[in-house]
């Protein structure tokens, strides 16, 4: 009723927030107690708007100033533009914070501000950038694949069906390491060229496995080990850092039990998502889909930046005026599933609760090979990029191969 009550409400005033916007108003009540539409220009405006499709947003990409680049991320302070570097698709600029290096356009750049539809990057030195991901990719394993895959490699019997390089990879690894549970969570640490991993493998998808990663290395940073960022697949995540995390796991300063408790879907994921581009955006699929925010008009149509201007500006004024207005709340809970796949995560931290089997290694493992080579895959300009790419991948595999 409470949310009957509140959809009624957006309609009729556009919530307390907006009330004193004649435009939200969509339908009045009449003295005989109904509901009738405001007038017939907004039936005409609905009409046209029913089915409207959100497409995935496209973003340009612009070099700026680094003196003149915000610290905060703070969009008013970013006065020194420069050329158009091309364009990214939002899905992943959301996921970064200021601050975050990224490679585009042959350059590792610096994730400074986003500006209505640009995003603004300045040049940078940093040796782990991220790697540009899209939204083709967010499509994860079913519950059951994973199910079936988790249930296959705990059942050597079963590999009699599989290719013979397979078994002898699963094999390699088994002997080499340890196999992943069916039930548990197998966490990998080692040192690999200076740098330090922790290497998981969830199967869950590559949505949920990212939306873990970014967790992770929140509690990392606090926990003092220094993680420079993450890599993730259908299969596995990979977090690496300056510390070591296998030392740190050993010594007591680091327990695997408490960085993987489900409470970390609590402050952290709130945290994150306060820092992150990804709930406006989710405000302005639920804005369009709702109504709030009309893309068609008889005679004309809003761009996309229009529509981004317009719904930053009355995200902005619910969230301080209004922040259990019924279009934050569907925004919080379409991030959460569709976009995160928290609920998926979350059931997952429930099944391995008191079930990490850790396993410290000298070398990398042949299960992990497939999820660091996700390092490095965007080209940073130059004709040897492929020839340097194909030579770590050939070292990572001798490595695991022993």
């Amino acid at each position: 009723r409470e949310d009957f009550d509140a959809t009624v409400d957006f309609v009729a005033t556009g919530g307390y927030a907006l009330r004193a916007y004649e435009r939200f108003a969509k339908i009045r009540k009449t003295k005989e107690g109904l509901w009738r539409v405001s007038n017939p220009m907004i039936a005409q405006t609905y009409r046209m708007n029913v089915g409207t499709i959100v497409e995935a947003t496209m973003l340009k990409v612009r070099l700026v100033s680094a003196r003149g680049a915000s610290k905060t991320g703070l969009a008013g302070r970013v006065r020194f533009g420069g050329r158009m570097l091309g364009e990214v698709e939002e899905y992943f600029v959301e996921t970064m914070v200021p601050g975050d290096t990224f490679v585009f356009a042959g350059e590792i750049l610096r994730y400074e501000a986003m500006v209505e539809d640009e995003v603004y990057v300045s040049r940078s030195t940093a040796t782990s950038p991220r790697v540009p991901a899209y939204a083709g990719g967010k499509f994860p394993l079913s519950t059951f694949l994973a199910a079936g895959v988790r249930a296959l490699l705990a059942a050597p019997e079963r590999w009699k069906t599989l290719p013979s390089q397979v078994r002898d990879w699963l094999n390699l690894q088994r002997q080499r390491s340890r196999l992943p549970g069916r039930f548990d969570l197998l966490v990998e640490t080692f040192e690999n060229r200076g740098r330090h991993y922790l290497v998981a493998y969830p199967f869950e998808g590559r949505l949920a496995h990212q939306t873990l990663g970014m967790l992770l290395t929140r509690r990392l940073e606090r926990a003092g080990l220094n993680p420079l960022g993450f890599v993730a697949n259908d299969y596995a995540l990979a977090v690496y850092a300056v510390s070591d995390m296998s030392l740190a796991v050993k010594h007591g300063r680091l327990s695997l039990d408490d960085l993987f408790d489900q409470d970390m879907l609590g402050d952290d994921l709130e945290a994150w998502l306060a820092e992150s581009a990804l709930m406006k955006r989710t405000f302005r699929y639920c804005a369009v889909i709702a109504g709030l925010i009309e893309r068609r008009f008889p005679g004309k149509e809003k761009t996309g930046r229009q529509v981004t201007f317009s719904t930053d500006l009355i995200y902005d004024v619910l969230r301080r005026h209004q922040s259990d207005h019924i279009l934050l709340r569907a925004a919080r809970a379409d991030a959460a599933t569709g976009l995160l796949d928290v609920r998926r995560l979350g059931d997952m931290l429930a099944r391995i609760k008191g079930r990490i089997a850790h396993q410290p290694l000298a070398h990398v493992s042949p299960l992990s090979v497939p999820v660091l080579l996700e390092i490095g895959r965007e080209s940073v300009g130059g004709d040897a990029s492929e020839a340097l790419l194909a030579e770590a991948e050939e070292d990572l595999v001798r490595e695991a191969m022993g």
